[in-house]
């Protein structure tokens, strides 16, 4: 299983370029991919709603789905990222990759999204690979400042393949 941590500052690209990336991943390799993502700004589930009194009553876990066969596992538990993604890898359905969002202390190879040059530097740390994000929308003058390689997963999907060894 491979495992990819996807860091930047808001509105930096992180979303897009994990969209893009299962988009490619699933039509082309056939992958199974799941994302965690952090939230900071705001809780997942809403005080009021019946997922939300059954975990206050006490429930470790509450589950719901709908008529469109969505599904929404509710944790209520004391639980670390690492912990989160073993629980994803022994879990009952074929994953072959798992992106995380948003998780700046992970040591798995790491893809940082940023809109412009100045912000790598203050973000970057020894696991980022890869460059990416709206800085793949910019001048190709400002890129070649950057010492580690830009990948926009539309234009250099190989590339990303290949530098995270996904085949």
């Amino acid at each position: 299983m491979i495992i990819c941590s996807v860091i930047g500052y808001s509105g930096s690209g992180k979303t897009h370029f994990i969209q893009k990336a299962i988009k490619r991943l699933k039509t082309e390799l056939n992958f199974e991919v799941v994302v965690i993502k952090n939230i900071h700004q705001h809780q997942i589930d809403e005080e009021g709603k019946d997922s939300y009194k059954f975990t206050e009553a006490g429930a470790v876990c509450s589950i719901i789905k709908n008529k469109s066969n969505e599904n929404a596992i509710f944790l209520k538990k004391k639980i670390n990222i690492e912990e989160l993604i073993r629980w994803v890898m022994k879990g009952p359905f074929k994953v072959d990759i798992i992106f995380t969002e948003g998780f700046r202390n992970l040591s798995y190879p790491t893809i940082l999204c940023v809109k412009k040059i100045s912000e790598i530097n203050p973000q970057l740390n020894e696991n980022v690979k890869v460059i990416s994000g709206l800085i793949t929308t910019s001048k190709p003058s400002q890129k070649s400042e950057v010492k580690l390689p830009i990948v926009d997963t539309e234009e250099n999907f190989e590339s990303f393949l290949k530098i995270f060894e996904i085949k």
